[in-house]
């Protein structure tokens, strides 16, 4: 029987071996939520802090919390998945990408307008699963050996009843070693590329965190801050007037003083 721990750690393993930089993301994430958690935690629980401390400062601390996850999360985020749409539109290159494009492009078209054209194509018709569409570089990659591994009989009559399949792939069709080679080409630009995409990935991850956790997320918990202070303070005034306003002699008037006349 699988022990339960090496299933978990094979599955993290498998979602996370090839973008180390979204480990980093979550990473940190939950890193910050749990030490929001504990913080809050030691507030509630903690017997020397006065109830009406507490009052301002739960509040606060669940709202530093939310800002310090939420921000460092989609900022992260937002520019881990630019610096990756970057590489799969074929903005950036590596060297070993650029020569495998080159072998196999006959148009004059750049090569970001050749990757889109070929991944969009395999998408359509199937030869990458929708669900499964990464990007468009690595679209091209997985697309382009899925092809040339199907059985001659199916892989020639795709690539020959389209014309722009047969203007890429025309010329190694025919013959079984052209077709081994030119999936050696691919396989081997896909495995750099996924290298390089990951290093670009905990570059860009590493370098969001620490946007989001040195400038951002502090000047956003010194606004909410304030706005929690100014809180306390304005209900502290109308506390404090409406005991200035009380009636230090309440009690009704006895009738004895009625009789006294001027």
């Amino acid at each position: 029987m699988a022990n339960p721990l090496q299933i978990i750690l094979r599955k993290i393993w498998s979602k996370y071996a090839e973008d180390v930089g979204q480990s980093l993301i979550h990473l940190g994430a939950l890193g910050w939520f749990l030490s929001s958690a504990a913080q809050l935690g030691m507030i509630i629980t903690n017997k020397d802090i006065d109830k009406k401390e507490k009052q301002f400062l739960i509040p606060q601390e669940t709202a530093d919390g939310a800002i310090n996850v939420v921000l460092y999360y989609t900022i992260c985020q937002a520019i881990k998945k630019y610096a990756d749409s970057l590489l799969e539109r074929g903005k950036i290159l590596t060297e070993k990408s650029f020569e495998c494009i080159e072998k196999f492009k006959t148009t004059p078209n750049s090569a970001s307008d050749f990757i889109k054209g070929l991944s969009e194509f395999y998408r359509q018709h199937r030869i990458i699963d929708k669900k499964k569409h990464v990007g468009n570089l690595s679209d091209f990659y997985n697309g382009s050996i899925d092809l040339l591994s199907k059985s001659p009989m199916d892989r020639n009559r795709i690539i020959k009843n389209n014309p722009m399949l047969m203007s890429v792939f025309g010329r190694v069709i025919d013959e079984k070693s052209k077709v081994k080679t030119a999936k050696g080409i691919l396989n081997r630009a896909l495995k750099d590329y996924n290298l390089y995409k990951n290093g670009v990935g905990v570059i860009a991850a590493v370098g969001a965190s620490i946007l989001a956790c040195n400038l951002i997320t502090p000047i956003a918990r010194n606004i909410t801050a304030n706005m929690f202070q100014k809180s306390v303070q304005k209900k502290q005034k109308t506390t404090q007037a409406g005991k200035n306003n009380i009636y230090y002699y309440p009690a009704q008037v006895s009738p004895t003083f009625n009789v006294f006349k001027i």
